[in-house]
């Protein structure tokens, strides 16, 4: 049976190689994958690299994801393109380095508006779309389990979605939906990009296997409780083993 399935900034890191997994497991031709972008480069690469079947089942959607006006329009397209959906992926996040005492209510308002506020709007806007046997992941964040020093409202936003993933299964009772937060710690995407070697030292010394992860790993578990029926209003973390030492 095929699905609509929808990912959120999918076209670098994370995203992408969630939206890639999904592609390579996708059994029907009639199957619709929608992806967001917000940088052309990264979607005119992903667009390269499709095989000729893929390109006739993505659907690539335009749209700034830290705007609720974005978001709105973005909804607005992917219901015409198919009235009901199977699964969604809320990937978009932003963060910042600075530190707490630099911070001013736009940096704070920005980053909890873009990784909190954006995708529960969109929920509320999709959630009458949802086919019986529909599923949400939510791209949490182990900064959102513990106190991360680098970025306070990184992690406070994360937190927020950790525990939005628990409270929407209320609002989704009878539905027959599942909701899930997939928690990642440290990942090797383009968001590395100048980090010095100092710092993943450091880093990979907290963990157990001493080393960051590869998207394509998280990009796995994503699917694996999406095809789990039974994992419901969980929070399931990927770390490597982190600050076990």
């Amino acid at each position: 049976m095929s699905k609509v399935m929808i990912v959120t900034s999918g076209t670098s890191g994370i995203g992408k190689a969630i939206a890639n997994k999904l592609l390579k497991e996708s059994r029907c031709t009639e199957d619709k994958l929608i992806i967001n972008y917000f940088e052309e480069d990264q979607k005119t690469q992903m667009l390269s690299e499709l095989s000729q079947e893929d390109k006739k089942k993505v659907t690539f959607i335009y749209a700034d994801m830290s705007t609720y006006e974005g978001m709105e329009d973005f909804v607005e397209q992917v219901i015409e393109i198919s009235p009901k959906i199977d699964w969604l992926v809320c990937n978009t996040a932003i963060g910042t380095y600075k530190k707490f005492e630099e911070y001013d209510y736009e940096i704070w308002e920005k980053i909890l508006r873009t990784n909190l506020s954006v995708p529960t709007f969109m929920i509320q806007k999709l959630k009458p779309r949802f086919n019986k046997g529909g599923k949400i992941i939510l791209m949490g964040s182990l900064a959102g389990s513990l106190s991360y020093s680098s970025s306070l409202v990184y992690s406070v936003s994360k937190a927020g979605v950790h525990h939005l993933a628990k409270c929407l299964l209320k609002e989704f009772d009878g539905q027959n939906v599942s909701i899930n937060a997939i928690a990642p710690s440290f990942v090797q995407t383009p968001w590395q990009n100048g980090r010095s070697q100092e710092s993943y030292d450091r880093i990979n010394k907290k963990i157990n296997l001493h080393r960051f992860a590869e998207a394509d790993e998280i990009a796995k578990l994503v699917y694996d409780t999406m095809t789990n029926d039974f994992i419901n209003g969980t929070l399931l973390e990927i770390t490597g083993g982190y600050d076990y030492f």
